[in-house]
């Protein structure tokens, strides 16, 4: 008989910041790995979760595609896909960000490619706690949770 095992170990005693793993796995492209973490942290704090452990990876389209293509069953590129992978009790799980998307979508949004990755940062966390964006009013309420993030780290500004 298999023992239950968690897929994370447990992580009670190690502060929030250290259960919040940035990977930059793109070959060209690159953003502030710490800027990313406070980013993350402020998320957890602000909506109150407790939090198990997320991996927050940073990579290229073609990882993205193959991911959804692997796990949502569609053939697109996209900016962020989240990975909820904890029982519920707190939040644990793998964001995947784009940063080829954030590089060309930067411009039509009138961001700076650092606050279109971290905007996706935001949306991929706020979607591991529960947040859908099916409707208009959810987006709403997710875009105005992504500023409010945003605005909070000082990413507006940069």
């Amino acid at each position: 008989m298999a023992e239950d095992v968690d897929y994370w170990p447990d992580l009670s005693d190690i502060p929030a910041e250290k259960r919040i793993v940035v990977h930059l796995e793109h070959p060209r492209l690159e953003l502030d790995l710490n800027l990313a973490e406070r980013l993350a942290v402020e998320v957890v704090g602000g909506e109150s979760q407790r939090i198990g452990r997320v991996d927050i990876i940073l990579t290229d389209a073609r990882q993205i595609r193959d991911l959804n293509q692997e796990w949502r069953g569609v053939d697109y590129d996209t900016d962020v896909l989240s990975f909820p992978l904890g029982d519920g009790s707190r939040i644990e799980g793998e964001i995947y960000v784009s940063l080829d998307f954030a590089r060309e979508h930067c411009r039509t949004y009138g961001a700076s490619f650092t606050q279109e990755a971290c905007r996706y940062i935001v949306h991929g966390l706020l979607h591991l706690m529960g947040y859908e964006d099916h409707t208009p009013e959810a987006r709403r309420t997710m875009r105005a949770k992504e500023d409010l993030y945003l605005r909070r780290t000082g990413v507006n500004g940069i």
